[in-house]
């Protein structure tokens, strides 16, 4: 589930439109609601929180709060996950007990649309599990959220253990499938250790380049609040300077901060970061097709419509490479553009983004055979 969801966070969102942050919070709630939501600052997060137990860690460049709660009547504790900024970025809940979801009418519906993973417990939880040797993890991704839990099934009954929210830039960080946290099933507050993402984990060097990429990703999209693309411009950097261990994520790092340098209006910058990341991971589609507007941007429409037919090469349907090769060979290669925008037509997908340029590649479709006659 992780992989999978790693590569598609990395290769498919570089260039579309972002989900807008006023959009309601993806992913399953408990109710009654916990006082606060993703993104909220850290001082907002304590405010709510006063007088519960709390117990603060750093986690990376960021912080961990831990929090000693009830949650719809049961006691559990709630693992806060912020930024350097100070913004929640993700939480991941223990219920003791469990929660029986026949009370949580909304989550068990959720759960109810995904597909499960079933796992063996660790030996400490499973002796003390009423409901067997083995849980179920279950998840989805948003594009700005993700959502995870895990349910161990008492008398044939769902109950809820873990509980996790995450932005979805950082869920390759962070798992509610963590054994530390599986071994406070059935404990008390005080009973064990609490579960931290310790040095083995948030202290590696990749991890906290890691760290810095996700939070260029929050930045540059503007999943919390608003755009900020000299934050995701800096946070990319420090991952490049920092030192990714994965190509996927050294490719990608350039891809974004090439992408960033482009909604800034740096453009010789984006070409030199876009192509560090084609030297990386050469022959990937949507990159080269994200180079070849950087090239239009600049006004080398030659360069660009160079670059857009190698991406049709490396991806025959790539509805967007079509769009873009057409406007720009449609001065000097009218009757080339016209099969481009056909193409394009052929291939695009009837959304609701896409009614505007659906529109005006019918339109130019029908001015280039009128000028052809």
């Amino acid at each position: 589930m992780i992989a999978g969801g790693l590569l598609c966070l990395l290769t498919a969102c570089g260039g579309g439109p972002p989900a807008s942050p006023a959009e309601a919070q993806l992913g399953p709630r408990i109710t009654p609601a916990s006082p606060w939501n993703l993104c909220d600052r850290r001082e907002t997060v304590l405010l709510n929180e006063a007088g519960r137990r709390t117990e603060r860690a750093a986690w990376g460049l960021g912080e961990e709060i831990t929090v000693y709660r009830q949650t719809a009547g049961r006691e559990s504790e709630y693992h806060l996950f912020f930024d350097d900024r100070g913004l929640l970025i993700g939480y991941v809940g223990i219920l003791y007990e469990g929660l029986d979801l026949a009370t949580q009418p909304d989550y068990a519906a959720w759960i109810a649309k995904q597909i499960p993973t079933e796992f063996l417990l660790p030996a400490g939880a499973a002796e003390r599990s009423p409901g067997g040797r083995s849980g179920r993890l279950y998840g989805d991704q948003g594009a700005r959220v993700s959502g995870r839990a895990i349910v161990i099934p008492q008398k044939e009954r769902p109950f809820l253990y873990v509980d996790s929210t995450v932005l979805t830039s950082y869920a390759p960080l962070l798992s509610a499938y963590k054994p530390d946290y599986l071994l406070r099933i059935h404990q008390t507050a005080r009973a064990t250790p609490r579960a931290v993402y310790g040095p083995a984990d948030s202290e590696s060097r990749d991890y906290i380049a890691r760290q810095h990429f996700a939070k260029g990703e929050v930045a540059r999209v503007g999943h919390c609040v608003e755009k900020a693309i000299a934050v995701a411009i800096e946070a990319y950097q420090r991952a490049i300077e920092i030192g990714l261990s994965e190509p996927l994520y050294q490719a990608e790092a350039q891809h974004r901060l090439g992408l960033s340098y482009r909604d800034k209006g740096l453009l010789p910058q984006a070409v030199s970061a876009i192509e560090s990341s084609l030297k990386i991971r050469p022959s990937i589609p949507d990159v080269v097709n994200h180079l070849g507007k950087v090239y239009a941007l600049m006004g080398d429409r030659a360069r660009a419509a160079e670059t857009f037919q190698t991406a049709i090469g490396l991806k025959p349907n790539y509805a967007d490479a079509h769009f873009n090769l057409a406007e720009a060979i449609e001065d000097t290669q009218p009757r080339r553009a016209l099969t481009a925008y056909e193409n394009y037509l052929a291939y695009t997908e009837d959304t609701p983004g896409e009614q505007e340029r659906i529109g005006k590649a019918k339109k130019r479709i029908e001015a280039l055979r009128k000028a052809g006659k």
